[in-house]
């Protein structure tokens, strides 16, 4: 009866005073102190959570820019034409960022392995899997993977569309987005 007259008339201060009366005030002070406490516990935690995840956010935005396959077509010190090396297929790459996974093609053979972002930081693991096809020039693989072991910072350019590899501030590789 008295918790229809509540949700009715709305006379909530009417059962909290019931509530009152039947309990103690020392144990009404301490349910109120416990209760009040707990709210501010819950919302600081929810704040920190929120801005945690906008910056997780704004992060996997950038990171996203990043994702998808890229193929190459200029590679700092080749020791011969770029079209000359790489006559048959250009090397290509290609970045999961939620996965943290890299894969692509050295111009011969396929490679896979990982990747760490932080900001525009980037480190493409040293411990690459290669597949182990022959191709007749393979310094074109080897000018490639020993660029991609040097790269430490990225930047893309062209409204998304050219991705350049960059060591200290020089870029060593770039390629276009595909």
């Amino acid at each position: 009866m008295i918790i229809q007259s509540i949700h009715m008339y709305g006379k909530w201060l009417t059962v909290f005073s019931i509530f009152i009366s039947i309990l103690k005030p020392k144990k009404v002070f301490k349910i109120i102190l416990q209760a009040s406490i707990a709210a501010l516990i819950f919302t600081a935690c929810s704040t920190n959570k929120s801005a945690t995840t906008t910056a997780k956010q704004d992060t996997n935005m950038k990171a996203n820019l990043i994702d998808g396959t890229w193929e190459a077509n200029y590679i700092m010190n080749t020791p011969k034409p770029f079209t000359e090396i790489y006559s048959k297929a250009k090397p290509s790459i290609s970045f999961n960022s939620a996965d943290e996974k890299v894969m692509g093609l050295t111009g011969c053979n396929n490679f896979n392995g990982s990747f760490t972002l932080d900001d525009n930081k980037i480190n493409i693991s040293n411990a690459l899997a290669l597949t182990r096809k022959i191709c007749a020039d393979m310094t074109g693989e080897q000018t490639f993977l020993e660029t991609l072991k040097k790269v430490n910072s990225y930047s893309i350019t062209d409204q998304g569309k050219t991705l350049n590899l960059i060591m200290g501030d020089i870029a060593v590789m770039r390629l276009e987005r595909k």
